[in-house]
């Protein structure tokens, strides 16, 4: 009876063509490792908190990944690669800590190349693999066509060199992999590279991204600074490609107008988690060509799963809910750990804990708040419906029957519109005079804000001497609903003008810096026009 545990060679193929189906996850694997070192040389001070850098260079077939970190010293270098499963990181500590994700990229090229070297050695370490035949002697041994072992297979495919080099004082870590297979694909498409890297790995939002400050700031005061990291694509800087506007199903485009927060913490008031996200109108859910659509989840900053990860903890069909938010879930428990493939967490207690506190707020508060704002705007659409039927019927000098029915039931909608949206308004302020609002009330209130200010900067309209659709002379009092509006007089409509210019400097303004800063500069000119 034989004791002695075997290790096959079908362990290689798992963990090089069978482990990851897309071949962009290398550039994942690879980035934390090199992220994990950049904190390691930080530790140690061999590079500042901002000296830390990895690039990516795509040119032709070929693609090389490079850090400034610690590297790893000779006597180390090939028992670190050589290793499989086996790893000195700390799970929960570290990004990467099962020592299988080096071996991602004999999938994709012919020929794969380390390279290392640490500080104050005059050598640098390389290990050449021969990833094409590796892959040639896995086929055969699985159609039983050869035999081989894990170490005949690594033996005959990969060898180790020194080179002499004249600079003892740098370290760095690099991988290179030649003759790529998907170069016509994702491995060397510099866009698909860019689109799955700005959300992926962790990196610092876009400039144009004003809440990034206000993301920062509340992660500071929660002592969870997020950590990013220095990272470029042939030289460009990827970062997360956050917009404040966005072009939403059927309903046009939309904006964010903020951030909120939400802390999630367990029985004992151990902080597992936090996230953000973004507050719009709420008009409809995102297009699916919106890269950035979808709250996210995140573990060390690196994304978890695809952009769908938490959907199904919205409790609706297809967890249509994670579509009219952008915003990520940052998970700080470290007994929440990441699946070897890096799609979820391993199950456990922290797990179902996490997720309890996840669908009750996903299904209570976010479901809350969208369809809060779908309400409004619904009811905004209506009131806005009826007026328009108005004006275009104001024109006329004799609207038909079927043209004055058409105002008519606009009109008993948007009154219906008008007392749904008081009750709401009245419930809202209820809340929020009582001294502790939800986030669902303080988010609702910004959405009818955001309409009456809206509404406020179109042209205000002038009662019409026409007939009304009913056939009765107009008053001189208005109404959202009943008025029969005609052309304004030039000053009304240079008032106008004014107001509506006014109110794209503002948009303007909010849109480029942080909100305090956007109140004071718009008081300002608000102060000198008047």
């Amino acid at each position: 009876m034989q004791d002695t545990v075997i290790i096959g060679v079908n362990i290689l193929e798992t963990l090089t063509t069978g482990m990851y189906r897309d071949p962009l996850v290398i550039f994942r694997e690879y980035i934390q490792n090199s992220c994990d070192s950049i904190d390691d040389a930080i530790g140690n001070e061999l590079r500042d908190v901002n000296e830390g850098r990895i690039d990516i260079w795509i040119k032709e077939n070929t693609v090389s990944i490079e850090d400034n970190a610690t590297g790893i010293p000779a006597a180390e270098f090939k028992q670190t690669l050589y290793s499989i499963g086996e790893s000195q990181k700390k799970a929960g500590v570290n990004k990467g800590f099962r020592g299988i994700g080096h071996w991602c990229g004999f999938a994709h090229c012919s020929t794969l190349v380390f390279t290392a070297k640490a500080i104050g050695e005059p050598v640098e370490s390389i290990m050449k693999c021969n990833a094409e035949k590796m892959r040639s002697m896995m086929l055969d041994h699985r159609l039983k066509r050869a035999n081989y072992s894990i170490d005949q297979v690594l033996s005959n495919t990969t060898e180790f060199l020194t080179k002499n080099v004249i600079d003892t004082d740098s370290h760095y870590f690099k991988v290179e992999m030649f003759d790529v297979e998907d170069m016509k694909d994702e491995l060397c498409n510099m866009q698909s590279i860019k689109d799955y890297l700005s959300f992926i790995i962790p990196v610092g939002y876009a400039t144009e991204f004003r809440f990034r400050s206000q993301i920062h700031k509340y992660a500071d005061q929660i002592d969870q600074s997020l950590q990013e990291y220095h990272i470029y694509v042939n030289g460009e800087a990827v970062l997360k490609k956050y917009q404040p506007s966005f072009t939403t199903h059927g309903k046009g485009d939309d904006t964010i107008t903020d951030v909120k927060f939400k802390e999630f913490k367990d029985d004992k008031n151990n902080l597992i988690a936090w996230m953000w996200f973004g507050v719009s109108s709420f008009k409809a859910q995102m297009v699916p060509a919106n890269k950035m659509r979808g709250i996210r989840l995140r573990s060390h900053n690196i994304q978890i799963g695809a952009e769908d990860a938490l959907q199904r903890l919205f409790n609706e069909s297809n967890g249509r809910g994670l579509y009219y938010y952008i915003g990520e879930v940052f998970a700080i428990s470290s007994e929440l750990l990441p699946d070897s493939q890096r799609d979820y967490f391993e199950p456990g207690n922290a797990r179902t804990i996490f997720e309890r506190l996840l669908y009750d707020f996903f299904n209570n508060e976010l479901k809350s708040i969208y369809y809060a704002g779908s309400r409004v705007n619904s009811a905004y659409d209506k009131i806005e419906k009826a007026e328009q039927i108005a004006e275009e019927l104001a024109k006329l000098s004799s609207p038909s029957d079927e043209q004055k029915e058409k105002l008519n039931k606009a009109k008993d909608e948007a009154l219906k519109a008008k007392d749904e949206l008081e009750k709401l308004r009245v419930k809202n302020e209820t809340k929020l005079n009582g001294g502790d609002p939800g986030t669902v009330e303080v988010v609702v209130n910004e959405i009818i804000k955001k309409n009456e200010e809206r509404r406020a900067s179109r042209p205000a309209p002038l009662p019409s001497s026409k007939l009304t659709p009913a056939g009765e002379k107009t008053t001189n009092k208005t109404t959202a609903t009943s008025v029969v509006y005609s052309p304004p007089h030039e000053a009304q409509r240079n008032q106008n003008d004014r107001l509506v210019s006014l109110n794209k400097i503002r948009d303007i303004i909010r849109a480029l810096v942080d909100a305090s800063t956007a109140d004071s500069i718009i008081a300002l000119i608000e102060e000198e026009l008047n």
